[in-house]
């Protein structure tokens, strides 16, 4: 891509869209050679769209001309995969509108799974069948069906609702969304000169197990009456299902899935705990009123919410800003300093004065 007369900031910018575009290809490449990349690739969902979106807006707004190549198909199913990074801070749809999504995938999932049989035996089958596919590794859980579906980005109106055609058409998207993405990769790695072929594997290291991989089936609603602050508050145990298998996919699985430190690693641990401490404080202000938290559920809430790091993390907003939308507008560029570079594990952190760009 010609770019005669960058600035310090655009040059940053773009070597952040670059070293993204190295992770992605070659996460997504590398891990699709496995067999357990039917299950995990679910977790990457979001902060793949997340790439894909910002991306695509940061082309189109500073170098116009090439973005019409670029444009991706199943905008709106990206554009809400990608939200699903912020959990209950999308401004959109608030925490109302999220928790009506949490109630269309569990009676989507019941229509697909439970409503299929018809017929003399339908209602012992139906009594019988499960709806939810809980995924986890060495006793953890960093997946669900449920979850899956909210990560991809679907919501009502963009699948059928008869189960007959459910699978076939859920299938049929799924394979389409991930060539898209797969395509978009490709064509932003040519644009930003990302060696596609016989390229050196840089971070990718799969450790995982996969004797330790489990699945198992559930009723949902037997499920998520049981689980964190109980019978009553089926959403509210639902969305911490959601914020638990996101946290756990870090744990558990990119954990043994990457190894060093790459860039967008902590960009994406970044934004997660952005969002999930500033989500479980709207769970709290939402539900306290309502009188329905256990002692239990209020005491961890209590816990968690007055950490010092996470409330510290919270107040980046600006920081946020800059790693979400690859942009430095407004920085003066005087402050940049471009030989900084963070420590190593297990050498001592530079000081907080130091760090300028923060």
């Amino acid at each position: 891509m010609d770019t005669p007369s960058l600035t310090k900031s655009q040059k940053i910018e773009l070597l952040s869209i670059k070293e993204d575009t190295e992770f992605y290809r070659e996460l997504i490449l590398q891990l699709s050679s496995y067999s357990s990349s039917n299950v995990l690739i679910f977790g990457l969902f979001p902060y793949v769209s997340l790439y894909v979106e910002e991306t695509f807006n940061y082309v189109q707004r500073t170098f116009p001309s090439v973005a019409g190549s670029l444009s991706p198909k199943y905008g709106n199913v990206i554009k809400s995969s990608r939200m699903r990074v912020k959990f209950f801070d999308d401004s959109k749809k608030r925490i109302d509108g999220m928790f009506e999504l949490l109630a269309w995938i569990s009676e989507f999932n019941t229509e697909w799974h439970i409503h299929k049989h018809k017929g003399f035996l339908s209602p012992l089958k139906r009594m019988l069948q499960k709806d939810l596919g809980l995924f986890g590794y060495n006793g953890h859980l960093f997946g669900s069906t449920h979850v899956g579906l909210l990560n991809v980005g679907y919501e009502e109106g963009d699948l059928p609702t008869n189960s007959k055609e459910i699978s076939e058409t859920l299938g049929k998207s799924m394979f389409f969304l991930s060539k898209e993405m797969g395509s978009y990769i490709g064509k932003l790695s040519d644009l930003f000169g990302v060696e596609m072929e016989n390229a050196s594997i840089k971070f990718f290291d799969y450790r995982i197990d996969d004797e330790l991989l489990g699945y198992r089936d559930e009723k949902s609603f037997k499920f998520f009456r049981s689980v964190f602050n109980g019978t009553g508050t089926e959403d509210l145990n639902f969305t911490l299902v959601y914020f638990l298998v996101t946290v756990n996919y870090f744990q558990h699985i990119l954990k043994h899935t990457i190894s060093g430190s790459p860039p967008t690693l902590f960009k994406i641990k970044f934004i997660t705990l952005y969002h999930l401490a500033s989500s479980l404080k709207k769970l709290q202000n939402y539900f306290y009123p309502k009188n329905v938290l256990t002692e239990r559920s209020k005491k961890y809430l209590k816990e968690l919410l007055r950490d010092g790091d996470l409330k510290l993390l919270g107040g980046q907003s600006d920081f946020r800003n800059i790693l979400v939308h690859y942009g430095l507008d407004g920085f003066p560029s005087g402050n940049i300093d471009t030989t900084l570079t963070l420590p190593k594990k297990g050498q001592a952190a530079p000081k907080v004065a130091q760090l300028d760009i923060m």
